[in-house]
């Protein structure tokens, strides 16, 4: 199993934070994301998946953080068994050029073209190429685009935190 993540989900893994994070569908905030992102990875390495980074997306996340903290997640990634930093390379290009439909490019004009591969498109063309089985991300256009191509789409939302134990008998107020 190839499972192919966008920037909000890699966040969440490197370095979570609890809130900021929507159900796709619903748009309500979604609860508990840094645990349903280390869910995420738990079940991953169980089901011997693996988590695929593209290089648009690794970008996109390392923009974020400060240079002097790059390598520290880099090691993070390099160290995994389960995870693969994957290019945009010429069999992605090729996916990506043939994203948009006839009647997406009827309405392009030349000096369009630029704009048209954005880092959605490049991150679908990678998916393709790769033969990612799943792509796991919150963002509305990745989303769209992924499964306009018939790619399984999928978000924290659909993957529980652990369940989280309560105390059966509370503990006395007079200790």
């Amino acid at each position: 199993m190839r499972l192919l993540v966008d920037n909000n989900i890699l966040i969440q893994i490197l370095a979570p934070n609890k809130t900021g994070l929507t159900h796709p569908e619903t748009k309500a905030a979604l609860d508990r994301v840094d645990e349903r992102a280390q869910a995420f990875v738990s079940d991953a390495e169980r089901r011997n998946a693996l988590i695929l980074i593209p290089t648009p997306v690794l970008s996109e996340f390392l923009i974020g953080v400060e240079e002097s903290k790059y390598q520290k997640y880099l090691d993070v990634l390099n160290g995994s068994a389960c995870v693969e930093v994957v290019n945009f390379d010429t069999a992605a290009a090729i996916e990506c050029a043939k994203l948009p439909d006839k009647k997406e490019l009827a309405q392009i004009s030349p000096g369009e073209y630029a704009k048209k591969l954005t880092y959605d498109r490049q991150i679908v063309g990678i998916s393709l190429a790769a033969m990612a089985d799943e792509v796991w991300s919150h963002d509305d256009s990745l989303r769209k685009i992924a499964s306009s191509r018939g790619l399984t789409v999928k978000s924290l939302a659909d993957i529980e935190p652990p369940a989280v134990q309560s105390q059966m008998f509370p503990p006395d107020d007079d200790s």
